[in-house]
């Protein structure tokens, strides 16, 4: 049934987008689960930052050395020489992040089912098969990005790295959600998501990018409110990807 499914949805897949009762989706969706979600991205920036405190203290040494870098001499000095470390750091902190709130997705679909979701959902979806299958394609896409960024960065075109990067996770938008709605491999998800966008590029960049807009409008209030609104981006991606299947 899955092969039929995938067989069709990834080569002769034609959709459309109903605005409206993919707005009543997303509506209904984020009054069930945001302020759940919105708990679990608070604890989730929690777990990051402990990540990165130890991180950033194992590069530095100690955490007396860390007082030293309130001096802007000290920091300049400590960044030039520590490059390589904190571009690591910063990578495998940026992977931790996108892999924990992937968590999310355990949660509005559960609420696709029941009245209310838990953090036990969450936790429950990042550390499953699926989740697995998600930290590897997080890490591929992160080291690709990384990687391209650093040298064209260092070759002058920094622009040009940064495009790449967008145009990598414009791409690939729809694997995360296609591995943990159907549990899709990964080289599969990745051919879904790549043609699914293909087919629509113009509406879903506009719209993909609103909803961004909007979800870090939060940032506004005194950066607390992105807290309520970040989940916006992952309840648009599963109700754009459960909408679009559908009409398969």
């Amino acid at each position: 049934m899955l092969r039929i499914f995938a067989k069709h949805f990834y080569l002769y897949m034609s959709y459309e987008i109903d605005q409206i009762k993919l707005s009543e989706r997303i509506i209904a969706i984020a009054k069930k689960v945001s302020i759940t979600a919105g708990l679990y991205i608070f604890l989730t920036f929690i777990i990051v930052l402990v990540i990165y405190s130890f991180g950033l203290i194992a590069v530095i040494g100690s955490p007396d050395e860390l007082i030293k870098m309130s001096n802007q001499k000290n920091l300049d000095q400590f960044m030039v020489a520590n490059a390589t470390p904190l571009l690591i750091l910063n990578t495998v902190v940026t992977i931790a992040l996108h892999y924990f709130l992937g968590g999310i997705y355990g949660m509005i679909k559960k609420v696709e089912t029941q009245p209310y979701a838990t953090l036990g959902n969450a936790f429950g979806t990042i550390f499953s098969k699926e989740g697995l299958k998600v930290l590897n394609v997080i890490i591929l896409l992160q080291l690709i990005t990384t990687t391209a960024s650093y040298f064209l960065d260092f070759a002058g075109f920094a622009l040009v790295g940064l495009g790449i990067s967008i145009l990598l996770q414009f791409l690939t938008y729809f694997t995360i959600p296609a591995i943990y709605i159907d549990g899709l491999s990964i080289r599969k998800s990745i051919d879904l998501s790549v043609k699914t966008v293909n087919q629509k590029p113009a509406f879903l960049f506009f719209f993909i990018a609103f909803a961004y807009f909007l979800s870090f409008i939060g940032i506004l209030f005194f950066g607390l409110g992105i807290i309520l609104t970040l989940p916006l981006n992952y309840i648009v991606a599963y109700s754009l990807y459960t909408h679009i299947k559908e009409q398969v």
